[in-house]
């Protein structure tokens, strides 16, 4: 299928087809067509393969331009299809001639000086009536322009109108670029390129070919070469009927070429805009939902209906007490002893362009290019509304070893015969003696990304890590959905036992730090965190005997 049969396949462009064809269906011998000048490319033809198509009527093209139309109007219709004017003395005559028998002729080019004579011949041919199995010849009339509606009415008289204002609408012009094989690639470059293209052609099938031919970065700002389109050729003054001007998407778009050509930089610029957000809002608003997610536990105990957030904007004082509607700025200010570089710098980015595109700003094509990339490179750091939506479902489990420093956690770990993610082999990766200091936030991001990765292949997981706050429970078993089966194995020994070899951490006093917060935390992770989804195993050994599970 060409191009121009592509178009006016589209669902809108079809739309105005089927009218006609409806109108055909119902015997109605004249239709008229509402449409600008110049005609729109292959608008006859798709009429032609329609009627053949769906009525298996033949269908023939005239242009009256050059025509003396004062003559017999019946006599010169007939003539185009060899049909002698002897034979025909009448418009009854015309409408019942064997040769014209369901003949479809879509007349263009009406002299307008014409126009009474016109009117009246429409009137007659209207006025017989059709045969009960076939109907003599059909006219559909393409209107010529620059009539008023009184001019209009008294030419159409009682057919039907049919109109091609607004047939297309950005689901066409996304159909279309599809089906000529345009379609955007991975990553927010291409997505926000794709959708300026669209965008900036709008109705136009012509622009759309150019624009969606183009390099992503001179889609996101295309100016440039939209100027370059402005310099090789004049335009009017854009309306709709000269075919510049289209109601696109609930409002009127002018051809961006010609709309640049009249001073109209604003009303492109526009839709370049909402090309841009209409990618980049949802996306950085993703960014911010995802953030969110990962610390709801942190966010639910500062922010909720009894502990209200309150912040005063100048003389705006704005309350919150659903933290799902902390903006960009709350969650920094709420998380900023918590986030990861990683995290840190992707809510920076992402609030930084979400406020610019908030105010009408354009983003540079640079701009999003780095903020894709940074996305691609930590695209581990957004969680999505479905964890775990493309991983296979082989029965793998996620297990958390929950207990002090020195437990034995790692020796458990290690004889289980399953894939272990441990929290001090990453610090070991960092650091030769395995110390890290000040906040661990980057080591735990990195836990849970290879714990992911391993139930994403397919495997079960056991997280060696000590897990004793129950934000860091919570926030390990986010990554994984509700049918993976979760269990927390709660591991301690006595104390004397992890004195002995605590290394380290003996030294630095650790161990009993942590042996005395376990003590107190545990009784939350034995009653999994009040979670119905999480197995509990007791491995705890005090004087040498095992708790009972």
């Amino acid at each position: 299928m060409d191009r121009e049969a592509l178009w006016w396949a589209q669902a809108g462009p079809s739309s105005v087809l089927g009218k006609i064809a409806l109108a055909v269906s119902r015997k109605e011998r004249v239709v008229c067509i509402s449409t600008p000048t110049p005609r729109m490319s292959g608008l006859a033809a798709a009429i032609e393969r329609r009627l053949h198509s769906e009525l298996s009527l033949d269908s023939a093209s005239i242009d009256l331009t050059a025509e003396d139309q004062s003559q017999p109007i019946a006599h010169m219709l007939a003539g185009f299809l060899d049909v002698s004017a002897v034979e025909i003395g009448t418009v009854a005559e015309f409408a019942v001639h064997p040769s014209l028998v369901d003949q479809v002729m879509i007349v263009d080019g009406l002299d307008r000086t014409q126009l009474r004579r016109w009117s009246l011949f429409l009137r007659q041919l209207m006025a017989e009536p059709p045969e009960e199995t076939v109907v003599g010849p059909v006219l559909l009339v393409l209107l010529p322009t620059g009539l008023d509606r009184d001019d209009r009415s008294a030419l159409c008289g009682p057919a039907t109108l049919v109109s091609t204002q607004g047939m297309c609408d950005r689901y066409d012009s996304a159909s279309y670029a599809a089906a000529i094989g345009a379609r955007p690639a991975q990553g927010l470059t291409s997505r926000v390129g794709h959708a300026a293209a669209i965008e900036v052609a709008a109705w136009s099938s012509e622009l759309l070919e150019e624009t969606v031919g183009w390099d992503a970065a001179d889609q996101i700002a295309p100016f440039p070469l939209l100027d370059r389109l402005v310099a090789k050729r004049q335009y009017p003054f854009p309306c709709w009927e000269n075919g510049l001007v289209d109601y696109w998407d609930d409002e009127p778009a002018a051809h961006a070429v010609a709309a640049l050509q009249h001073g109209y930089v604003d009303h492109v610029r526009r839709r370049v805009w909402s090309a841009q957000a209409s990618v980049l809002l949802p996306f950085t608003h993703r960014v911010l939902r995802s953030l969110i997610s990962r610390h709801q536990h942190v966010l639910a105990r500062r922010v909720s209906p009894a502990k209200p957030y309150v912040r005063k904007i100048n003389d705006h004082v704005k309350t919150i007490e659903d933290f799902w509607k902390l903006e960009f700025y709350d969650l920094k200010e709420f998380t900023k002893d918590l986030l990861s570089p990683n995290e840190a710098t992707l809510l920076g980015q992402a609030g930084w362009i979400r406020n610019k595109v908030a105010h009408f700003d354009l983003i540079e094509p640079e701009v999003v290019s780095r903020f894709s990339d940074y996305y691609e490179a930590t695209i581990g750091d957004v969680d999505f509304d479905i964890p775990g939506w493309n991983w296979p479902r082989c029965g793998q489990s996620m297990t958390l070893t929950v207990g002090p420093s020195g437990a034995g956690k790692s020796t458990w770990s290690a004889a289980q015969g399953v894939d272990v993610v441990s929290s001090d082999e990453i610090r070991k990766e960092r650091s030769p003696d395995g110390e890290v200091r000040g906040a661990q936030s980057e080591i735990f991001h990195e836990v849970r990304m290879r714990s992911a990765k391993v139930l994403g292949n397919g495997r079960s997981v056991i997280v060696d890590a000590m897990h004793i706050e129950s934000d860091d429970r919570l926030r390990q078993l986010a990554i994984a959905p509700a049918d993976v089966r979760k269990r927390y194995a709660l591991i301690d020994r006595p104390l004397a036992d992890k004195q002995r070899d605590g290394g380290w951490r003996g030294q630095k006093g650790l161990v009993d730090k942590y042996h005395r917060l376990f003590a107190d935390q545990a009784d939350a992770a034995l009653a999994a965190d009040g979670r119905g989804d999480v197995e509990v195993i007791d491995l705890r050994i005090q004087n040498g005997e095992q708790a009972a599970e």
